[in-house]
């Protein structure tokens, strides 16, 4: 090997195998400044955790696509700072609608009974047609945005892994996304737990 290849360079065929020394080996090269960068974007230790997590998760399902520890660390610190983003976006859209609701909230003092029943009559809407998604990605919907489990928690109580049950989550909002609006659906994470609670 060259005196001037990188560290980790003849790991590179046993992690495009599978091998989990090999990936644990990039694992503890990355993983504590990846947490640093990723804190630094959300101002959220556990956040970044996360966000580091699902980039790891995400290198090992394309192992086979590496041939060199310097793509490796591109690809995880490309993939942390997409899911921070994403997270950032998420977090202020959510804020956005939850002060839109309180104002509107207080604008509509007067009319405290026909708004709950408007906004109730879009839980119910919404929920029938989770009830309508097929069993396993109706099962991750529930968890995640309905009894407020983590990702790890769902694959685990689930026996799947993390990625597999982020692509759970990921079609069903698409499917439900065919029939309402990103506002709509925000309405429903909102407030929908309760709904949830009231109807099991």
């Amino acid at each position: 090997m060259s005196a001037y290849a990188d560290p980790g360079e003849d790991l590179i065929p046993a992690f495009q195998q599978g091998d989990s020394t090999a990936f644990n080996a990039f694992f503890r090269e990355h993983y504590k400044p990846l947490c640093f960068f990723a804190s630094q974007l959300t101002g959220d230790t556990a956040a970044a955790e996360d966000a580091v997590k699902d980039s790891f998760v995400k290198l090992w399902d394309q192992r086979a696509n590496f041939s060199h520890p310097k793509s490796i660390k591109s690809f995880l610190y490309t993939a942390t700072r997409n899911t921070c983003l994403n997270l950032l976006r998420h977090q202020k859209v959510k804020e956005h609608f939850r002060e839109e609701i309180q104002y509107l909230e207080g604008q509509a003092a007067d009319e405290p009974v026909l708004q709950e029943m408007i906004r109730t009559e879009l839980m119910q809407q919404i929920y029938k047609e989770i009830a309508q998604l097929p069993e396993k990605r109706q099962q991750v919907f529930r968890m995640v945005f309905m009894e407020g489990m983590s990702h790890e928690e769902i694959a685990e109580r689930l026996g799947i892994s993390v990625f597999t049950v982020k692509e759970h989550k990921a079609k069903a909002l698409a499917q439900l996304r065919l029939r309402f609006s990103d506002r709509q659906l925000v309405l429903f994470i909102l407030f929908g737990g309760s709904l949830f609670t009231a109807l099991r």
